[in-house]
């Protein structure tokens, strides 16, 4: 049994020293590591190519593609007031700040 026990001990001591002490590579001596290198002249990976959609939508056969459509024939669309934006948000009204107090 202390064979056994003693045998595991060193394999697993084996692997996990060969796994600490292996070179990592050293990315930074690479071609892409360049500051002229261009990665818009890769060639496309053919698996990461999204299928084109032929689902395309055909706007000539709308009520607004017939030449006796007239635009000016449509109801005018609801204006609403809008509320001016402010670039500043006040944080003393925020919950966090209620709790706080």
């Amino acid at each position: 049994m202390k064979l056994l026990a003693s045998t595991t001990l060193a394999l697993a001591s084996l692997l996990v020293t060969t796994q600490a002490f292996a070179e990592r590579p050293d990315f930074s001596k690479t071609a892409a590591a360049r500051a002229d290198y261009r990665f818009a002249d890769n060639p496309v990976a053919k698996q990461n190519q999204v299928p084109l959609s032929s689902s395309r939508h055909d706007f000539s056969k709308t009520t607004a593609a017939n030449s006796e459509y007239h635009f000016i024939d449509n109801s005018p669309a609801d204006e609403t007031e809008l509320e001016p934006r402010t670039t500043q948000h006040d944080f003393s009204r925020t919950e966090a700040a209620r709790k706080q107090s």
